[in-house]
């Protein structure tokens, strides 16, 4: 069963495959409109059970090749707009149809659910965390961090200033968040806000090594 949550308004499907990625089908349950997060390698299953939506955007949380190479595959199935951080549009086909750009449009109704696009450089210099709630609130929220933010520890990071750069961008965006608030990542499971904060608190409260970087646990 991929169904993750079913709540009273919306629902969220996880798909596994390519590079073990994590893809979502996020669908309100009044409208029956969706949105496909991330599209990675062999994508037949995310397709199939989006078909039962009316699928209106595709978002993209990254440009690394195992979150885009099914891109193709699903875009084909659904001709609908397109949000990916500027920074990593290239990383899509130059026929892909970048319609919904975050900068000036970060907020994206779907149906009855609210999304809510926040850059995330550090990962990628375009990543894109995604906030999702209902309208009416009384369902906990989820963000979807792509490679943002694990259970653990922060993505694979290029340089130091990488790295600061991406712990900067998860204690603002996603630190900041109410503590129930389920982060998705873009491999693996989930863990809250508040268990991911307490993980990172034993991490800060120890001296940083200043050429840290590359894989990085906050448990380390």
């Amino acid at each position: 069963m991929n169904t993750i949550f079913n709540g009273k308004h919306w629902s969220i499907q996880r798909f596994i495959s390519g590079f073990a990625n994590n893809a979502f089908l996020i669908t309100c349950k009044q409208t029956n409109k969706s949105v496909i997060i991330d599209t990675p390698a062999n994508p037949t299953a995310l397709i199939r059970a989006a078909k039962n939506t009316e699928v209106t955007a595709i978002l993209i949380t990254h440009g690394h090749r195992d979150h885009v190479e099914g891109f193709m595959n699903v875009s084909t199935h659904f001709k609908v707009p397109v949000g990916i951080g500027i920074a990593d549009k290239e990383s899509l086909p130059t026929s892909a149809q970048t319609s919904i750009n975050f900068a000036t449009n970060p907020r994206l109704e779907i149906g009855n659910i609210i999304i809510q696009a926040v850059a995330t450089p550090g990962h990628t210099q375009g990543s894109t965390c995604f906030i999702v709630r209902p309208n009416n609130n009384n369902e906990h929220a989820h963000i979807f961090s792509g490679d943002t933010l694990f259970p653990g520890g922060p993505g694979k990071s290029t340089s130091h200033e990488r790295l600061m750069q991406m712990i900067d961008s998860i204690k603002t965006h996603i630190f900041t968040l109410e503590e129930s608030t389920m982060i998705l990542p873009g491999h693996g499971e989930f863990i809250t806000v508040g268990n991911s904060k307490k993980e990172y608190d034993r991490f800060s409260s120890k001296p940083l090594n200043p050429k840290l970087f590359g894989n990085v646990t906050w448990l380390q």
